[in-house]
């Protein structure tokens, strides 16, 4: 009868230790992955990923054009993530002819570097929301 008891208990502890470690496994992988989520969310709408994306845009086409071209580009979306950073529309987006470089500043802390293989003469403009290029 003694030792009937005695498994019980060490049964009776057995099941709450399991029980136990699984609610600590649980809590730990929702922890980790809502983490992961949150990161991955907020790198996806980071600054510093249109930068890149508009400065790749721009050189790709700026490669892609022909001489005595003109090219329009819709950039709302950037100016507006940029002037939230505090940069302006004006000091956002440069073009180095001499180095063959677009830059795009989209914070005041960062910005994004892209060089295009055309050796041409390109001339910007901005105009409301739209980048206007002419390849000379």
């Amino acid at each position: 009868m003694i030792n009937n008891k005695r498994n019980r208990r060490i049964l009776k502890n057995k099941k709450a230790e399991i029980l136990t470690e699984n609610i600590v496994f649980i809590v730990l992988n929702v922890t980790f992955f809502s983490v992961m989520i949150l990161f991955v969310y907020l790198q996806g709408s980071s600054v510093h990923l249109k930068e890149e994306e508009t400065a790749k845009q721009i050189a790709l086409l700026i490669d892609a054009a022909k001489p005595q071209t003109t090219i329009e580009i819709n950039l709302g979306n950037f100016f507006a993530k940029a002037e939230k950073e505090g940069v302006s529309k004006e000091n956002s987006i440069r073009i180095d002819n001499d180095n063959n470089l677009v830059i795009v500043r989209g914070s005041e802390k960062s910005f994004y570097e892209y060089s295009y293989f055309n050796n041409v003469n390109v001339e910007y403009n901005l105009k409301e929301n739209e980048l206007i290029l002419i390849i000379k």
